[in-house]
């Protein structure tokens, strides 16, 4: 079958979401908030529910489609294009920080005696794999996945309980309201990944799973948001604030500490085995929505064309760097001061202001039956 269903287009939206967020953002959310970060996850989840909305919305209207294939009908030609290589560029971009941060993760923590390129080279080529291989395989993938992140955080929460201490949540809102909206607006560029997710994937949802699509993409949010939460709280009531602002990695050091015998041990194996994962899951996607933006803008079909630009991906991915030095520092800035505010403006105003367009001037209905179903990316093989 090469049709899905909603929940599996959310549940890897949630996947993307939580890889590209679980190590580095309560490090950034606690240094923006202090101890109120945990509010500000969930203020952030909350807010996302409106480009989230607006983008099943605006997609909807042009069924069997994606975005990108869509954007010369809902704003013309030219501008059309102009904001689909922008859809593009940010595809790229995010795909780099998904191979940097698996870089810097496994140089870190894993074999650090190995050569970053060729930890790099390594990774590209499992991804590039996954690209050429679709998206309904990506998709199915994921369903695997979700299950074993959901069992290592509630195996964590469980096995640390006894040390976890809830004074350090509270009070709420200690340096006023502003500090915790801060927090909220650095994590919004997280959580907008979804409705980049829904604009790009919602074309292969079956038909019979359509209807209330936005709303099921909303609760999917809030949930998320309850689940990114609870993470912060945890990770926030094991450490203190003071302490988690100077963690670079405060997740994985929250499961650490039940690692205190063989058994146990494994819940730390199986958190990073589910965030290479999820990572791989989330770079992957990146890479071929930028492949496939590339195509549909510049009219290119056929698989030729598809692994030739996935090929063009992987190189330009595996090269650029050798330009530049790359350190954890730089990469914690470039998230922080580059990669939320990418996600806020692409994945948050943009579908809001496709999702007006539509409402106000909605497409004629013999264009929006006409589904392209032809990608150079072959994403329904």
């Amino acid at each position: 079958m090469n049709k899905i269903s909603v929940y599996e287009v959310i549940a890897f939206a949630m996947t993307v979401v939580i890889a590209t967020a679980v190590m580095f953002t309560p490090y950034f959310a606690v240094q923006a908030a202090g101890q109120s970060a945990w509010i500000s996850a969930f203020v952030a989840g909350l807010i996302a529910c409106l480009p989230t909305a607006a983008a099943a919305y605006a997609i909807s209207k042009y069924p069997g489609k994606s975005v990108i294939q869509a954007l010369p009908e809902m704003l013309g030609t030219f501008l059309g294009k102009a904001v689909a290589i922008v859809f593009a560029c940010t595809f790229l971009f995010f795909a780099a920080l998904g191979v940097w941060r698996m870089e810097a993760f496994a140089i870190r923590f894993l074999i650090p005696e190995t050569p970053q390129l060729a930890i790099r080279i390594v990774f590209l080529l499992a991804v590039s794999f996954g690209a050429l291989s679709g998206s309904i395989p990506l998709l199915r993938t994921n369903a695997y996945v979700v299950p074993l992140a959901f069992s290592a955080s509630i195996v964590t929460l469980i096995l640390t309980a006894d040390r976890i201490n809830f004074s350090y949540l509270f009070p709420v809102f200690e340096g006023g309201v502003m500090p915790t909206l801060k927090g909220a607006i650095l994590l919004l560029g997280w959580y907008c990944q979804v409705p980049l997710v829904i604009l790009m994937f919602q074309r292969h949802i079956e038909e019979k799973s359509l209807p209330g699509t936005g709303l099921k993409s909303v609760l999917g949010v809030i949930a998320l948001a309850v689940s990114m939460t609870t993470g912060f709280a945890g990770v926030l009531a094991a450490f203190g604030p003071r302490q988690t602002e100077t963690m670079y990695y405060p997740a994985l050091s929250w499961v650490r500490i039940t690692s205190i015998s063989t058994f146990l041990e494994h819940t730390e194996v199986a958190f990073v085995l589910v965030w290479v994962a999820s990572i791989y899951l989330a770079t992957t996607f990146y890479i071929q929505c930028f492949a496939e933006s590339i195509s549909d803008t510049l009219n290119l079909r056929g698989k030729a064309a598809e692994v030739w630009l996935i090929f063009f991906t992987i190189l330009l991915l595996a090269v650029w760097p050798l330009f530049r030095t790359l350190s954890i520092y730089s990469l914690i800035y470039t998230i922080r001061d580059y990669g939320s505010p990418a996600g806020i403006i692409v994945g948050g105003i943009l579908p809001l202001i496709l999702f007006l367009r539509v409402l106000l001037f909605p497409p004629k209905k013999n264009k929006g039956k006409k589904a392209t179903q032809k990608s150079s990316s072959g994403q329904e093989k």
